[in-house]
């Protein structure tokens, strides 16, 4: 027998653009070049960027779950509760994202002044990035009650908003580089403007996820009303605590943000050719560009991954196996001359089944707020995304403050208009920096393993859920008619 389908490709097509533009704003905050701009453009030292860095996503940890439980315990008259939210978020983000990037002065004796703007801003857009990133995701648990449609609108979503994210996140900071160079303006300016270009811009473009269609709606008399019952089933939600914590581990692979610094100081200027207006931003585009592109590969073949493990979470531990063993081998390789060239390919092999890991994570997200509706009768879209979005920024700030941590133990200083950066670091800096910029995200993947080891939950059970709340779903609209 077909199963029925619900989403249409205008639907899909609308909300895969929206999730475009979101993405485009998120890849100027959310990847390593906000940390470079925090310590080479806006010059904040290096151990106040990682105490900003860390009480920033202290306050995530803190709001997210919050707006989550808001949203889970509040309706709109038309019996959604994630939808209307998409309308209204996209402009205060496209806004505060702009505000973000205005460097107004970089003297030393202002730096509280500075500081006390930049946390501000900050703290404003990620309470509206927040509403709206929720939002976007919880949607995708009531987009459809078939599962597996679900499955395949989850697969698109991550594969388009992953491929948007990565591929700005790498070209914007090697854009912004030449284009000053190029025309003798300062970083600061540029930074300006690409936040104007892709912040307001990308905002402006998210309007469209409201195309997506609320098509699972709550029992509002069986749906928790209160924080405290929201923050308890979310303590009850045994897979989606277990993948959190396994992201939170993740987090300590804080090398993934140490790449710029390393082309910077541990890498010839001519390493191109003479003459090129390609710097540390562009060489890091080109080192992301070869370890992350051929995760796309993957994020394609995540269906086919799933089938071939027995389920998303069988296949995490295979994918976070696969980059162990390639980023052991290139460390060994080493960068000296063209070897460098080899370990970057070493890891991009090593990281294809890995571009599947944030599909994995998202359909595991799904499955767990069905098993709660299951178990509890209520859902819980809002606290579960607004957990997965809390702990992607805390993981990333536990990353980039680790970075810039480790930055200021090595004795870093930042250092511009120099003919030629080698040896202008520390010894320490020399000879860490490779081990920091390889290792570290291998120890992050087996310590993301020891988590899902201890989820059990079958192919079987998962049909069993969905066939028994298909069954409840059609009893309460028969008694609702």
């Amino acid at each position: 027998m077909e199963e029925k389908k619900y989403i249409g490709r205008r639907e899909q097509t609308g909300f895969l653009m929206g999730l475009s533009g979101q993405n485009m704003v998120y890849s100027l905050i959310g990847a390593s070049f906000f940390t470079y701009f925090m310590t080479d453009i806006a010059l904040f030292p290096a151990l106040v960027v990682s105490v900003l860095l860390i009480v920033m996503k202290v306050w995530d940890g803190v709001n997210d779950p919050i707006v989550g439980s808001f949203i889970d315990k509040h309706t709109f008259k038309n019996g959604e509760k994630l939808r209307p939210f998409l309308r209204y978020t996209p402009l205060p983000v496209g806004i505060f994202t702009v505000l973000l990037f205005v460097v107004f002065s970089t003297k030393e004796e202002l730096l509280w002044l500075r500081v006390s703007y930049f946390v501000i801003m900050y703290i404003c857009w990620d309470l509206a990035y927040t509403v709206q990133d929720v939002s976007i995701w919880g949607i995708t648990a009531a987009v459809s009650p078939n599962s597996n449609e679900r499955d395949r609108f989850v697969q698109w979503a991550r594969t388009i908003g992953s491929c948007v994210y990565s591929a700005f996140s790498t070209v914007i900071p090697m854009a912004l580089e030449m284009i000053a160079n190029a025309a003798g303006a300062s970083m600061a300016l540029m930074a300006l403007v690409f936040a104007l270009i892709f912040g307001l811009g990308g905002s402006m473009l998210s309007y469209r996820c409201y195309a997506a269609q609320e098509r699972i709606h709550v029992v509002q008399e069986v749906q928790q009303q209160s924080l405290w019952e929201s923050f308890s089933l979310l303590f009850k939600n045994k897979m989606l605590l277990l993948v959190t914590l396994a992201n939170l581990l993740g987090a300590l692979g804080f090398g993934v943000n140490l790449v710029t610094y390393f082309f910077k100081y541990e890498i010839a200027a001519d390493f191109l050719g003479k003459n090129s207006l390609i710097g540390a931003l562009g060489l890091s585009t080109i080192y992301y560009i070869m370890t992350g592109l051929p995760g796309f590969l993957g994020m394609l073949a995540a269906d086919k991954i799933k089938k071939w493990c027995h389920g998303y979470v069988n296949a995490l531990i295979v994918m976070q196996a696969c980059n162990i063993l390639a980023r052991i081998a290139a460390y060994f390789i080493g960068f000296e001359g063209k070897n460098l060239w080899f370990a970057m390919a070493v890891i991009g092999l090593g990281g294809i089944p890995l571009g599947a890991a944030a599909i994995a994570q998202t359909a595991i997200f799904c499955d767990s707020i069905d098993y709660m509706e299951w178990k509890t009768g209520k859902r819980t879209e809002g606290i579960t995304f607004s957990m997965q979005t809390s702990f992607t920024k805390i993981s990333s700030g536990i990353t980039a403050g680790l970075a810039t941590l480790a930055l200021h133990l090595l004795h870093y200083k930042p250092i511009e208009g120099a003919s030629t950066y080698l040896g202008t670091q520390s010894a320490a800096f020399d000879r860490w920096i490779w081990p920091l910029v390889i290792l570290t995200p291998a120890i992050a993947s087996l310590l993301y393993i020891v988590p899902l080891l201890f989820i059990r939950y079958t192919p079987a059970q998962r049909a069993q859920v969905e066939q028994e709340l298909k069954a409840r779903r059609a009893a309460t609209d028969s008694q609702n008619t």
